[in-house]
């Protein structure tokens, strides 16, 4: 079961994150209050809209609710981001995979929440992504995984939560071979794919990934 989370972050290109999300075809879409604006901007009619209400424009309110779309209003004060909010609502929806869009961009702190966020929804058996229209990040924990893009693409890589032993990468400009990457070292940033996949190894630990599209 796959679900988008649309957040109120900055959401660069329209276009192309409409083509990812029609292309990913996703069983339930999330909006997250502010979060519907983009959505509204590319067109898509969520399933769901999660909030306090006080960041959506208030015109779409309306909008949304002659589309039937399901409204769930929480108080501005409270204990849970949006986004925690919109993850334990997808859990409850049966969610297998979690590609978040609008999650960068804006405020670092919400940026940097976001991206910590993912290692909670790794934790609970979802498989958490940020999607832009300019690159994708996900987690590898003790796991090879075959990453597909494009030749030029460029990889980085940051331990997360710790170091992370046993990190193999093939098919790289910078290949490494059951390397150990220190927790946050920069050792692992700006690599680039030499094809249009490359495989990365992890023994032991948790490894935030990001590809940056070649645009």
């Amino acid at each position: 079961m796959k679900v988008c989370i649309a957040l109120n972050g900055i959401v660069n290109d329209y276009n192309k994150t409409k083509e990812i999300i029609e292309k990913e075809n996703y069983d339930y879409i999330i909006g997250a209050d502010g979060g519907c604006n983009h959505l509204n901007a590319m067109g898509i009619v969520p399933n769901y809209i999660i909030g306090d209400l006080d960041s959506i424009n208030k015109s779409l309110i309306e909008y949304y609710e002659s589309k039937n779309v399901t409204f769930k209003k929480f108080p501005t004060h409270k204990d849970q981001t949006d986004s925690e909010i919109c993850v334990h609502l997808a859990k409850t929806l049966n969610a297998t995979k979690i590609d978040f869009i609008g999650a960068l961009g804006g405020r670092i702190d919400h940026a940097l929440a976001n991206i910590g966020f993912m290692y909670y929804v790794f934790e609970m058996g979802i498989e958490p992504r940020i999607l832009t229209s300019e690159e994708e990040i996900f987690i590898i924990h003790n796991d090879t995984k075959i990453i597909k893009g494009k030749k030029g693409d460029t990889i980085s890589i940051l331990a997360l939560k710790k170091d992370v032993l046993g990190v193999t990468l093939k098919k790289l400009e910078y290949p490494l071979n059951n390397a150990r990457v220190s927790y946050l070292s920069p050792l692992g940033i700006s690599n680039v794919m030499l094809e249009d996949e490359c495989e990365i190894t992890v023994e032991d630990g948790y490894l935030l990934v990001i590809r940056n599209l070649n645009i």
